[in-house]
């Protein structure tokens, strides 16, 4: 290993190290205080970084619950990869998972159930999450192909299908008291899904 990568490796350890001590102290803050009446001053102080450094992880307090930069990377990273034989459900499927999965499987849950007791961070979840980030599922769906009217209004419709799918799944898996894996409850989601596409009339 090369002194520049052994730095790189150093400079991404203690980035990773530095996030998840924001998550834990706002966590921690959101919990006891309530998420309305905890600012990111107060987190960042708690985390013993500047507001200028919470920023530089996360671009609005909600962020913090919902993954933050991790969420994206995570995304982008299943949407390179196209899989041998792989449909584009579960192509769609796959990416969104990756970035629904991200983290501490403790931290996630804890973040999805605030994110439940607090309707403007619903929304934030629905625009960011399930809304904001379709168009990289649209572009890498299109990647292979023509850029065709009739392609494109695939895509979308595909995407939004998956999307609206997951995002039924995490609310009645958290609304269940989260009984049994996330990914399950996903894929058990996608499942009826697939079927009330193909099922005969």
């Amino acid at each position: 290993m090369t002194a520049s990568s052994e730095d790189t490796g150093l400079r991404a350890r203690k980035r990773k190290r530095t996030q998840e001590a924001i998550i834990d102290v706002a966590l921690r803050l959101f919990e006891d205080k309530g998420y309305e009446a905890v600012s990111v001053e107060e987190i960042a102080a708690a985390a013993d970084v500047s507001p200028r450094t919470f920023y530089r992880y996360f671009p609005a307090k909600e962020d913090v619950l919902l993954g933050g930069q991790g969420v994206e990377e995570a995304t982008r990273e299943a949407l390179a990869e196209r899989r041998p034989g792989e449909t584009d459900v579960d192509f769609v499927a796959r990416a969104m998972l990756a970035g629904l999965s991200v983290g501490d499987p403790a931290r996630t849950l804890r973040g999805y159930r605030l994110v439940q007791t607090v309707p403007a961070l619903q929304a934030r979840m629905f625009q960011l999450v399930w809304r904001g980030g379709q168009e990289h599922f649209v572009t890498a769906l299109l990647a292979d192909g023509p850029r065709t009217y009739d392609a494109e209004l695939r895509a979308h419709v595909l995407t939004h299908a998956v999307t609206d799918a997951m995002r039924v799944a995490v609310t009645f898996w958290l609304e269940s008291g989260t009984r049994g894996p996330l990914q399950e409850e996903c894929e058990k989601a996608l499942s009826f899904l697939c079927e009330a596409f193909t099922r005969p009339e």
